[in-house]
């Protein structure tokens, strides 16, 4: 059986296979759906009662917008028909890292008198030199800007810190002698599948790094980007100070889903990455979405490579099922 789309032929006589041959959906088992209480409800296909949708597919693109593909479970679905979704929208601002601006030395990912969404650690860096995350126009497509993190030795002479350029979804709250406090996650109620986007690295050495990682220094530094999905009652806190620290933890409880990337080698040119979220459990509702990107992996113990540098742009999630 062939036929031509372009031509319009054979389109009629496909169709009329398909009823002729293929499985009568209404024989499906169903699909199973889970309530914000973890409940679990059978649905069976019928072609009478309240339209209802499956959908199977979901991508947020930062251009394009959201697009879902799906299939029609119940009742039937027709031009100018307003479907109704009983989760939420799954917004994510700036995720094509294009919007910034300069609040004295610190360099803000997000529009000027916007919605904050994003931040880094660039007040910590900048008490002792410069903003180490900041926007760049050296983008995968040459369109707009894409985030740019650096990771380099701030202080005068010997005197200072590494600072990793990071890019997080949360707040920098505010800075403990020359250590940072962070709140990690935004309310995110979504379960995607994967996180896509764009991304390059130079990696040099670690050259600096605190005492339980002075066996990494000489090794290459390592990119990351990482994305979790939890059910935390609040943002995380994230304190650096080796007295009273306490960073994120992939093992935590709380976690529900998890993915990462990492490169210990330079990508001189721009290379798509995909992330694919792995769930620990379908029966949990999602509370806080953390997205993380930094130039050295193990910046919040102070330890990297002076002149690492991580480019990221254009995120996006997907809802693959």
């Amino acid at each position: 059986l062939c036929g031509s789309a372009t031509n319009l032929c054979g389109i009629e006589s496909l169709m009329d296979f398909i009823v002729g041959t293929f499985p009568n959906p209404l024989f499906h088992k169903g699909e199973t759906v889970v309530d914000d209480d973890g409940t679990e409800h059978a649905v069976t296909m019928s072609e009478t009662g309240t339209p209802s949708i499956f959908v199977f597919k979901t991508i947020a693109d930062p251009f394009v917008g959201k697009m879902s593909f799906f299939k029609v479970m119940n009742g039937e679905l027709k031009s100018g028909t307003t479907a109704v979704t009983t989760d939420s929208e799954y917004t994510i601002p700036n995720l094509n890292f294009d919007s910034w601006w300069l609040n004295d030395k610190v360099y803000c990912p997000w529009e000027e008198g916007g919605e904050t969404y994003w931040d880094t650690g660039n007040k910590g860096a900048t008490t002792l030199g410069s903003s180490n995350s900041v926007p760049s126009t050296d983008t995968w497509n040459g369109k707009g800007n894409c985030a740019e993190l650096n990771t380099k030795f701030v202080g005068i002479g010997v005197v200072g810190k590494l600072a990793a350029g990071n890019l997080f979804t949360g707040d920098y709250v505010r800075t403990d002698g020359t250590n940072g406090i962070l709140h990690f996650g935004r309310p995110f109620t979504g379960r995607p599948t994967k996180l896509k986007g764009h991304w390059k690295c130079n990696v040099v050495n670690i050259s600096h790094s605190s005492n339980e990682f002075a066996h990494l220094k000489g090794q290459p530094d390592t990119c990351v980007v990482y994305v979790a999905l939890t059910d935390w009652n609040e943002q995380y806190e994230i304190r650096t100070n080796p007295n009273n620290r306490q960073l994120f933890n992939k093992n935590d409880e709380h976690v529900i889903a998890y993915g990462t990337i990492e490169s210990a080698k330079t990508i001189a040119n721009w290379q798509d990455f995909e992330i694919n979220l792995e769930y620990r459990a379908t029966n949990r509702k999602p509370k806080y979405i953390l997205i993380v990107a930094s130039a050295s992996k193990y910046g919040d113990y102070f330890t990297g490579g002076d002149g690492t540098t991580l480019w990221v742009d254009d995120f996006s999630l997907e809802w693959d099922y």
